[in-house]
């Protein structure tokens, strides 16, 4: 009988899953906080961290447009 694996029941990975696994961690943290930073809440309670801020105030998305002059 042959008993090489290890006790703990952790099974040996590669480079390439470790990269993996860390490039898909990587990307739900970055849309976590992408979310949360466009986000209009003012105050934000996630896992236990409770964050109260302050909301801009949305700059005019599209000014005026003069009229053109008129050329006689």
């Amino acid at each position: 009988m042959d008993n090489s694996t290890t006790s703990s029941g952790m099974e040996n990975f590669t480079m390439a899953e470790l990269g993996v696994f860390l490039g898909v961690v990587g990307g739900v943290l970055t849309s976590l906080i992408f979310s949360i930073q466009k986000s209009k809440c003012d105050t934000i309670d996630c896992c236990g961290i409770r964050c109260h801020r302050k909301i801009p105030d949305e700059p005019n998305p599209d000014p005026p447009i003069p009229d053109p002059p008129v050329n006689p």
